[in-house]
């Protein structure tokens, strides 16, 4: 998610800024670039380029191309400690390789701007609205033992909320929003590992009672989050399916997004066999669609899937964790963009 541990400092800076289409693997050992060239031609010329280079750095590269004219190059290191300035003064050279895109695949790349009409959602299970029950002014069904969301017997999400969050890798310079913060089940184990952290909210309700948590709390709308800039991590927690417009909500959650921002999103498998807290039904009328169609919504509006995390302790949820993706320049030597674009 974030750069830590032994990577080097010259090189961190690298990847947060010049090597924005870089991505660097989670035992940090490695990156890699991928991209689908215009033609057979041109990913060869590509190819050639790399090969070039990487012997003139002394260098070995690995150069996958396969079908569709996919290109993909991974950097990986020998060293003990890590990525090292050669393998970035690789990583520089190569993205100074003429390269034609395809333009199908250029476009893609372009988050969509479309606007955007509320999701369908089941209304025989939903019959008040998406969010209806949130406003409601007694907020105890959701709250302490026995509550749907505090009960560690009744929801993944309370028992797992350590594991949860200490796969975050946060750090005292971290800066967190936790959108659809609820009652904030996750807040208290967010401040003790973050610099900072912000709760987003739509109910007034919760918003009450976030504001005694010692979060940042900022009151959200059904279309905006409402988050300061500089976010490093934009934190989902089984709101994703409760999002009426989830396409506006993540642009506006990219904007404040960090260059090398993560946003990492926790919700339920549309599938019953893998649900056991409630029944099929419950599941197939609750979320909307599955993990499959959620990932291509997010990766729509300039996100790319970096992890997808499995944790004993949260059988009923994915995890997922989304790096914000630079647009790519189709004109050689540029390279991608590192701003917030």
């Amino acid at each position: 998610m974030t750069c830590r541990g032994p990577i080097l400092k010259n090189v961190r800076e690298a990847l947060e800024s010049q090597l924005a289409s870089w991505v660097l693997a989670g035992d940090e050992r490695s990156i890699a670039r991928s991209f689908v060239a215009k033609d057979w031609a041109a990913a060869m010329r590509f190819v050639c380029g790399v090969s070039e280079a990487a012997e003139a750095a002394n260098h070995h590269p690995d150069i996958h191309l396969t079908e569709y004219r996919k290109v993909k190059v991974v950097l990986s290191t020998h060293s003990v400690g890590g990525l090292t300035q050669q393998d970035i003064d690789l990583a520089h050279e190569i993205d100074a390789v003429p390269v034609e895109y395809s333009k199908k695949w250029l476009s893609a790349q372009r988050p969509s701007e479309a606007a955007e009409f509320p999701s369908e959602f089941d209304r025989s299970h939903f019959a008040n609205g998406l969010n209806a029950d949130f406003f409601q002014q007694n907020l105890d069904e959701f709250l302490g033992k026995g509550g749907k969301f505090e009960d560690p017997e009744l929801r993944d999400i309370a028992a797992a909320r350590e594991d949860i969050v200490s796969a975050l890798k946060l750090t005292k310079k971290s800066v967190v929003a936790d959108v659809g913060a609820g009652s904030g089940i996750l807040v208290p184990l967010l401040l003790e590992n973050a610099g900072r952290v912000v709760a987003s909210e739509i109910s007034p309700g919760f918003r009450k009672i976030l504001r005694g948590t010692g979060a940042e709390v900022v009151d959200a709308s059904e279309t905006n989050p409402n988050l300061p800039d500089g976010i490093d991590l934009a934190l989902l927690v089984d709101v994703y399916h409760h999002l009426e417009y989830p396409r506006t909500v993540l642009r506006h959650i990219r904007s404040k997004l960090k260059n090398r921002g993560t946003l990492a999103v926790i919700d339920f498998h549309r599938d019953p066999s893998k649900v056991t807290s409630h029944d099929a039904d419950w599941v197939l009328g609750h979320v909307r669609a599955d993990q499959a169609t959620f990932t291509r919504e997010i990766e729509s509006v300039g996100f790319t899937l970096v992890a997808d995390l499995k944790l004993d302790s949260l059988p009923e949820n994915y995890f997922l964790f989304f790096n914000k993706r630079p647009l790519p320049h189709d004109i050689p030597g540029v390279g991608w963009t590192s701003g917030s674009s």
